[in-house]
């Protein structure tokens, strides 16, 4: 039996029903799309050929997320989750500049796969894995899913670009990589960045990838972020710092805590990037911060 509470009683329903919705979704976790308007959302192999290597398994992957994703929702078991998202949806309306500074691709990431329910901090993807383990997902994807699952968002300092990857190290962990920006845009040294930087996806793939659209710093700079996380992070052990910093960027103090900086903090954008401003901890500091549109007028 799981033991997180919400995949665990959706394991338990769907072994004991076999008709209806549930045939359906376990249709979509086995590989086998269950309806028309399902299939129709299912990235083809031909259009995968389109994408970098290091990029077309996590497409892969995230569609069928979201497929399964919009199966799962429709259960009782998983309101939790949907309260939240659409809530969420309906306050940042996640589209992209001029409608909203969250793009779809930032957005969908944080709601499969941070935000959490209960002590087990179960999210959309760890429910996913576990009934997909449960009713015969293929290895390979639950692989693929998990990665993803691990993910959280970064901030980066752009070292410049080799052979067309981007050099990014990331300001806490000090951990480089030398990753493809599906987005396009490569930027220039000395840049602060935020983004979503997913791990080489499989065997024979060097690449990182940046999943996201890049959120690009504009100010302040490096010396402020370096003071903010002397401010929010423990002075301990470097091991417990990192795993602080961790936690801090995948879930925030509150769920919406890295959604309300992307969109007090934006400034301008490019079809390939999006520029921000101000530091999460400094309301004044962001262009379109509430609370200092509040302070002004006292």
């Amino acid at each position: 039996m799981s033991t997180a509470p919400i995949a665990g009683r959706l394991i338990a329903r769907m072994k004991r029903k076999t008709r209806g919705k549930l045939v359906n979704i376990k249709d979509v976790v086995a590989g086998r799309t269950a309806t028309e308007k399902l299939q129709n959302t299912v990235v083809t192999e031909e259009r995968l050929k389109e994408f970098h290597p290091a990029h077309a398994p996590y497409v892969y992957a995230q569609n069928q997320v979201s497929v399964m994703s919009e199966q799962l929702t429709e259960l009782d078991e998983m309101q939790p989750f949907v309260e939240i998202v659409s809530e969420a949806e309906d306050l940042y309306m996640p589209s992209g500049p001029p409608m909203s500074p969250l793009t779809a691709s930032y957005f969908t990431s944080w709601a499969f796969f941070d935000v959490c329910i209960g002590h087990a901090e179960e999210s959309i993807g760890t429910v996913i894995l576990e009934v997909g383990a449960a009713f015969g997902m293929h290895k390979e994807l639950l692989r693929l899913i998990r990665l993803m699952q691990r993910s959280r968002m970064g901030v980066f300092l752009n070292e410049g670009v080799e052979s067309n990857l981007v050099v990014l190290r990331e300001l806490v962990t000090d951990a480089v990589c030398r990753a493809i920006v599906p987005a396009g845009y490569c930027g220039r040294k000395g840049e602060l960045w935020y983004a979503r930087v997913l791990p080489p996806p499989v065997p024979g793939v060097v690449e990182h990838v940046v999943f996201t659209t890049p959120y690009i710093l504009l100010q302040p700079g490096l010396p402020e972020w370096k003071a903010y996380w002397c401010r929010v992070l423990p002075q301990a052990s470097p091991q417990a710092r990192i795993e602080a910093y961790a936690r801090h960027m995948k879930h925030g103090p509150t769920p919406d805590f890295w959604n309300e900086f992307v969109l007090e903090g934006y400034v301008n954008d490019l079809p390939v990037a999006i520029f921000l401003a101000g530091l999460p901890d400094v309301p004044e500091s962001r262009p379109h911060s509430r609370k200092r549109g509040a302070s002004e007028l006292l």
